[in-house]
């Protein structure tokens, strides 16, 4: 998802950029035009010596973004370059052609609302400080071209009004910033409360573990693949805690949870990332191992038992153990993944009629190889 969402911001840069460098493109094809109308008092070679560059350098940061090479700058969006080298053009045209200002100064205005979705209040007020400046700079440019005092009190109110105009965007700017920033928090809340009902749609509240019915769609996924390539087994351990109701009668619900929640933690700390830890129900739990035969599960199985063995429920009454059975089955081809759950339950509950604390292998492995230790009823030490 995240590469996707990146996917998305970089087409969204590229569109940004393009729609600029189109607008440039259209300034220069307007200065063009004037200039074959005789406005602009400079001749095709030296044109397009001044303005073929400033074209290539727009296509250079297109180019940049195309690359991917703006990912790794401070500003992916290249927006402050894009913009103040939007604001060159203009600044080539007015000396040339005084009578183009107002062509020049709505140039110049819509570089600066070009930066108003992408930069944070105080860099986009010093932005469009600087194009007014890059404005003023043009304004006393054109001066030189313009004689009497007529056409220059005309550009000084057209000057004006450009100032005028640039605090408008500057403050409409602001406001749109604003507005931004204010669905981004919002968009970023309803992502993380849609991921936290996701979460809590696959987990269950108490330990922290995926649930029964994500432990099914887990199961299905396995099933199909090991369906089609017989290599990628897999092997299903039902899990369920000795006599657990003594801890709640004992020590009451709260340490019963507790129990819960530290059998969660040794279970998934015994397994590898690709494995799954699934509570079942009450103080069922299951666990898938991925790509693991029944022997590799007993192994598995062993070190989560001993380890629930050597726990201390209380230390006013350190003698007080609970134990947990298990029961294992391996995955057959074409089989339904609740005959392969089916079987694990029957071995489980064999472990059970065994004496408990004790890790037993499905119905169809011959008896002698159960493994676990002998009897080991809640209030005695495990081994």
């Amino acid at each position: 998802m995240a590469e996707h969402s990146d996917e998305q911001r970089q087409a969204l840069r590229l569109r940004r950029s393009l729609i600029g460098m189109i607008g440039s493109l259209a300034f220069v094809v307007l200065a063009w035009i004037a200039r074959e109308h005789g406005l602009v008092a400079v001749g095709a070679s030296i044109f397009w010596l001044l303005f073929g560059p400033w074209l290539l350098g727009y296509a250079a940061i297109v180019g940049v973004i195309v690359s991917g090479r703006n990912r790794s700058l401070r500003d992916p969006s290249c927006t402050e370059l894009q913009v103040l080298w939007a604001a060159l053009g203009p600044l080539l045209l007015m000396p040339l052609a005084p009578v183009l200002a107002a062509l020049c100064y709505l140039a110049w205005v819509s570089a600066g609302l070009f930066g108003a979705f992408r930069l944070e209040a105080a860099r986009y007020v010093v932005l469009n400080a600087i194009i007014a400046l890059i404005g003023g700079a043009g304004f006393a440019a054109s001066l030189m071209f313009s004689p009497g005092i007529g056409d220059t009190m005309a550009a000084t109110l057209g000057f004006a009004g450009f100032l005028l105009a640039m605090a408008v965007v500057t403050a409409a700017g602001l406001e749109l910033g604003g507005f931004r920033r204010m669905l981004v928090e919002r968009n970023e809340q309803l992502t993380h409360a849609f991921e936290r009902l996701r979460d809590m749609s696959v987990r269950d509240e108490l330990t922290g573990l995926h649930n029964r019915r994500f432990l099914m769609d887990v199961l299905q996924q396995q099933k199909a693949q090991h369906d089609r390539q017989a290599e990628q087994l897999f092997s299903v351990a039902f899990v369920d805690l000795d006599h657990f109701k003594r801890v709640n009668d004992v020590f009451g619900h709260t340490k019963g949870d507790l129990v819960l929640k530290r059998f969660a933690e040794i279970a998934s700390r015994a397994v590898r990332e690709v494995d799954y830890v699934a509570r079942f129900g009450g103080e069922e739990f299951v666990l898938v191992l991925v790509g693991t035969p029944k022997e590799n599960a007993v192994v598995v199985a062993e070190r989560i038992r001993r380890r629930m063995a050597r726990l201390v429920i209380s230390d006013e009454l350190p003698d007080f153990r609970i134990s947990a059975s298990f029961g294992i089955s391996q995955h057959r081809v074409g089989e339904p993944v609740e005959a392969t759950l089916t079987r694990a339950d029957e071995a489980l509950y064999e472990a059970k009629r065994a004496g408990r604390n004790r890790v037993v292998l499905a119905p169809d492995v011959p008896p002698e190889d159960a493994v676990g230790a002998g009897d080991n009823s809640a209030g005695s030490a495990g081994p």
